[in-house]
C-alpha cells in the first residue's frame, strides 16, 4: 500500500462529540442484539442503517447470509476502500438489566459497551461526520451481526463478496494499543467408544472414562497449561457427554476440546498430535479450522495508525491476543489487519465497561488517520 500524503483540512469535533458518542453508546446497549433473537440482530443493524441512509454523499450497501445482517457505507460509493473501519454489533447473552446502561464514574456500564457497541457509536458519528466533507477519504464502514459466533456470515461474507481494501482496522476494544497478531480456532470432538456391561461387573466391559482420563492426561502433558505471557497453542476440554444410567457402563464418552493455535502450527499437526493422547477405537474429529490473525506489525499502515495514536497521548503498544476477532479473515488474503478500539474492561462479563473519554479518544484517533486516505 502507498501511504498518501495528508490532506490538510481537519475535521471539525462539536462540543456535543461526547454527548453523541454516549447517547448512541447507550441506544445500541438497548438493543440485545443475541444470537438467539435474529429480530434484534436484525434490529441493531437496522440502527445503523438509519444513521447512514439520509447522510449527504457515499453509498450504502446492504447485505445478509444465513439470517446474518450486515451494513457498509462507502464514502466513495465503492466496495474497495484504502480504509476499512469495521464494528460488529451483536453480543453475548446477559441478563435484562445489563441492557439498560448506567453512567457513572465516567464509564457506561453493560452488556456490549466494551463488546464493542461503544466503539460501533464511535465509527457511526466519523462516518456522519465525513460525509459533511466537500472530498472525503476514501474509506469504508462496515458493521456486522455475527462476529460473537465466529463472524462467519458477517465480514467473511462481505470479503468474499468484493468489499475489499488496502487496510483494515477492526475497533475491538483494546486500550488504543495494536493488536496485529491473535489465534485461530481448531475445535476437536473425540468420541471414546467403550463396551457397555452392568456397573457391578465392570471386568465384563471396557469403561470409556478410564481412556477419557489417560487421554486427558497425555493432552496435558503434550499441551500443558500455559501461563498468560505465552503466547503457545491451548488445547482446553471444554465439554463431556455420555452416560444414560447410573449403574451401566457407557457405551462412547465424547469429549469437546476449545483449541487455539498460533500462527506457527497449523490444525492438521494439532489433530495429529491429538490423534497421538488416544487410542485407536478413539474417533478424533476436527471440526473446523479458523485462520489466526498475522500482520507484520512494520507494515507503513500499521506504522501509521501506531503514530496517530501515539499523536493523541497513548502509547500504542504492539501485541498479540489469545482470541479471535475478524480482523483474521482479512490477514488470511493478504490485507494488512489489526484490532484497534476504546478503553473498557469487563469483556462478557457481569461488570463490562467502556471508558468515555476513551470513546472520544479512539474518534480523534480515527479522525486524524483517515485524513491519510484522501
Amino acid at each position: 500500500m502507498t501511504m498518501m500524503r495528508p490532506i490538510q483540512r481537519r475535521i471539525t469535533m462539536t462540543t456535543s462529540l461526547r454527548d453523541n458518542l454516549v447517547t448512541m453508546t447507550c441506544e445500541l446497549v438497548r438493543i440485545p442484539s443475541t444470537l438467539d433473537r435474529p429480530d434484534l440482530l436484525q434490529a441493531v443493524i437496522d440502527y445503523a442503517d438509519a444513521k447512514l441512509r439520509d447522510l449527504p454523499r457515499g453509498k450504502v450497501f446492504y447485505e445478509t447470509s444465513n439470517n446474518k445482517p450486515s451494513v457498509v457505507y462507502s464514502l466513495r460509493g465503492n466496495k474497495h476502500a484504502k480504509l476499512i473501519l469495521n464494528a460488529h454489533l451483536d453480543i453475548v447473552p446477559a441478563r435484562g438489566e445489563q441492557f439498560e446502561p448506567e453512567i457513572r464514574d465516567g464509564r457506561i456500564y453493560g452488556r456490549g459497551t466494551q463488546d464493542m457497541k461503544g466503539a460501533g457509536a464511535v465509527l457511526l458519528q466519523l462516518a456522519h461526520d465525513l460525509a459533511q466533507l466537500p472530498e472525503p477519504p476514501d474509506v469504508n464502514f462496515q458493521f456486522v451481526s455475527d462476529e460473537e459466533i465466529g463472524g462467519m456470515h458477517g465480514t467473511n461474507v462481505l470479503l468474499n463478496r468484493g468489499y475489499t481494501g488496502d487496510f483494515f482496522i477492526t475497533a475491538e476494544p483494546t486500550d488504543l494499543n495494536i493488536c496485529y497478531m491473535h489465534k485461530g480456532a481448531a475445535p476437536i470432538d473425540i468420541v471414546i467408544h467403550g463396551v457397555p456391561a452392568h456397573g457391578s461387573r465392570p471386568w465384563n466391559g471396557r469403561n470409556p472414562i478410564h481412556t477419557l482420563r489417560d487421554g486427558l492426561i497425555a493432552l496435558e502433558k503434550r499441551y500443558p497449561t500455559p501461563d498468560e505471557e505465552a503466547f503457545v497453542t491451548t488445547v482446553v476440554p471444554t465439554i463431556i457427554h455420555g452416560g444414560e444410567a447410573g449403574n451401566r457402563i457407557m457405551e462412547d464418552v465424547t469429549l469437546h476440546l476449545d483449541i487455539r493455535r498460533v500462527p506457527e502450527e497449523d490444525a492438521e499437526s494439532i489433530l495429529a498430535a491429538v490423534k497421538s493422547c488416544f487410542p485407536e477405537h478413539a474417533t478424533v474429529t476436527l471440526l473446523g479450522s479458523g485462520v489466526p490473525l498475522n500482520t507484520d506489525p512494520n507494515h507503513p499502515a500499521v506504522q501509521q495508525l501506531a503514530q496517530v495514536v501515539r499523536e493523541v497521548g497513548m502509547p500504542a503498544h504492539f501485541y498479540r491476543e489469545h482470541f479471535g476477532t475478524d480482523a483474521r479473515f482479512y490477514s488470511s488474503k493478504g490485507t494488512p489487519a489489526v484490532c484497534c478500539g476504546p478503553i473498557g474492561a469487563g469483556l462478557h462479563s457481569d461488570e463490562e465497561w467502556v471508558d468515555i473519554d476513551g470513546l472520544v479518544k479512539t474518534y480523534e484517533v480515527f479522525a486524524k488517520l483517515v485524513t491519510h486516505y484522501q
